[in-house]
């Protein structure tokens, strides 16, 4: 029988409102804590490099803002909230040695790093997830300040960890290819998708929800990610401009639900030189909650990424009964299957293609919603969850 543990989990990026990382890293604590009454967790709001603003706020906790109001709600999990504001914390932090970072980060044996960072750690076991690595194969599509605080940290990822963690096997081969680890120090284990995606959502509700995002009684196309040039808007733009043309799709909208990311001055400026101000509509972060409502009501689902480790709104959409179109590269056709329309990322002519056949085949979009349901009922956070307790278990008998 294995002792009990004390697992310390990074929900800093959630925290942060950072997109699929944070999605990933709340919901792998809530599962854990589903699944697992045995050991105890504490999650991390704030971790090493990452001090979101607010991350000592309820209001910013999400899916954990319950935690500030009734803790007792919770016998096996705790928020690491100190009781220092941001500033004496940062200068706690900057003075502090490894082993004092650790006692900070309430002295866990296992710490599970959910985004790249990798510590040095004297005591606790480390476990680090990467996510992909398209700063390395895509560089001009991330900021140098991005580049060299990943870089700073994977220089360690032979050395340091217990046990890495990627998404995929289009991850796992790549860190193999750039960084030389030992295929046996990898552990693949996919994202899931929550329920709430494929839970029916009331007329009311989704009216209320829509109009709340100026979306009521629109049609539109949907696009969820970041807004970044890695996934790919300028062509989905410039694709979308060709199809608003014809006098049919007039009416039609793009629907961009997604944080600001970064170098997106370029996707921005292309929307405004095509006249297209009032029909791309860019929402900014959009809480999990509200998301089921705003893919339900979607013509399709448009994701056609340059390059992903992942790709997790792709079964958001499945799981929502939404036809997918996203590219055959890296992860995509690992997490799709037959379930999607599949093209060549860097092929305008081929999305604008396969955009038109959503728009207008009755049949394929009937066909890809049954597919796409049924593949995404093959991806659950228990799944995840079961499968990252068993790392924790591993590196902790150690």
């Amino acid at each position: 029988m294995i002792d009990k543990m004390k697992i310390g989990i990074d929900i800093s990026r959630y925290i942060d409102k950072s997109g699929g990382v944070g999605i990933y890293a709340a919901n792998l604590v809530k599962f854990l804590l589903k699944i697992d009454t045995d050991n105890e967790y504490l999650g991390y709001p704030f971790f090493y490099d990452c001090f979101p603003e607010g991350w000592n706020k309820e209001e910013n906790a999400g899916i954990f803002s319950d935690y500030y109001s009734s803790p007792n709600i919770y016998t096996n999990f705790k928020i690491n909230n100190i009781g220092l504001n941001t500033s004496a914390l940062k200068k706690k932090w900057a003075k502090s040695s490894i082993e004092d970072k650790e006692n900070l980060l309430g002295n866990a044996d296992v710490i599970h790093s959910t985004a790249y960072i990798v510590p040095e750690l004297l005591n606790a076991k480390l476990v680090v997830t990467i996510h992909d690595l398209s700063f390395l194969l895509y560089p001009d599509m991330h900021t140098e300040e991005n580049i060299r605080l990943l870089m700073q940290n994977l220089i360690y990822i032979n050395s340091r960890p217990d046990k890495i963690i990627c998404d995929s096997n289009q991850t796992k081969k790549d860190l193999i290819r750039f960084f030389h680890v030992p295929e046996e120090k990898i552990k693949v284990i996919y994202l899931g998708v929550d329920h709430i995606f494929s839970d029916p959502v009331s007329e009311e509700n989704k009216e209320k929800i829509l109009n709340n995002y100026s979306l009521g009684g629109l049609n539109y196309i949907l696009c969820v990610s970041s807004i970044e040039p890695r996934k790919n808007f300028e062509r989905i733009i410039k694709v979308f401009s060709e199809i608003v043309k014809k006098e049919k799709y007039n009416d039609l909208y793009l629907v961009c639900a997604g944080g600001s990311g970064w170098k997106n001055e370029a996707i921005h400026n292309l929307v405004k030189n095509k006249g297209l101000e009032e029909k791309v509509k860019f929402l900014g972060y959009v809480e999990e909650r509200d998301l089921p409502a705003i893919y339900n009501r979607a013509k399709f689902f448009m994701y056609p990424s340059i390059y992903e480790g992942f790709g997790l709104p792709v079964l958001e959409a499945m799981s929502s009964k939404v036809a997918v179109l996203t590219s055959n590269v890296s992860s995509l056709p690992e997490v799709a299957g037959d379930a999607a329309v599949m093209v060549d990322p860097f092929n305008k002519k081929e999305i604008y293609k396969a955009s038109i056949s959503l728009l207008e085949n009755e049949k394929l979009i009937k066909e890809l919603k049954i597919k796409g349901f049924e593949r995404a009922n093959l991806f659950s956070w228990e799944n995840t969850a079961f499968q990252t307790l068993e790392v924790y278990q591993g590196v902790f008998k150690k």
